[in-house]
């Protein structure tokens, strides 16, 4: 890839079906190991797997409630999932 970083952002006022739909289709692409995220023209795929940094935060301040997820893990190349030829050490 050319970037360093790629970034893809969705923010917006939605429905609370809206969002429960949302979370279902991001934990449907975790099982399946490659979450996609498109937001109009801009679409980012990626593959989840290994060990997972997990922060969730919970807040209420007034009249607002406040939810924050987040999970960060290293990506794996695909280079690197391929298994050892015969030349190769193991």
């Amino acid at each position: 890839m050319g970037k360093d970083k790629d970034k893809v952002k969705l923010e917006g006022v939605l429905e609370t079906r809206e969002v429960v739909a949302y979370l279902e289709d991001v934990l449907a692409g975790f099982r399946a190991g490659s979450v996609c995220m498109t937001v109009g023209e801009e679409c980012l795929t990626l593959r989840p797997r290994g060990m997972m940094e997990l922060s969730l935060k919970a807040s209420r301040k007034k009249e607002t409630e406040k939810f924050s997820l987040e999970i960060a893990w290293r990506r794996v190349e695909e280079a690197c999932l391929r298994p050892a030829g015969p030349d190769e050490a193991a």
